[in-house]
């Protein structure tokens, strides 16, 4: 027959559940930070999300010519050739 005022050993499983409370401690911490990091870099994306149409340049319009001068750059170009 057993002894019922015998004290068993426990230790191995207090040591057991601390080191499983604080990994898991550890990992919430570790989610609660990379939910963070990545709301704070969704935020500074959307706040920056159209930089890049500041510093676009804008095209220059092509400069149209007319008829009456078109008659002097082909003139001006066809006199040096015939000399």
């Amino acid at each position: 027959m057993k002894n019922p005022f015998h004290k068993e050993n426990n230790t191995g499983l207090i040591v057991g559940a601390i080191v499983a409370g604080a990994l898991a401690a550890g990992a919430g911490i570790w989610f609660y930070l990379r939910g963070k990091r990545a709301a704070e870099a969704e935020a500074y994306r959307h706040e920056h999300a159209q930089d890049y149409l500041k510093n676009k340049q804008k095209k220059k319009k092509k400069h149209k010519t007319g008829l009456d001068e078109l008659e002097d750059i082909v003139q001006h170009q066809q006199a040096p050739h015939e000399a």
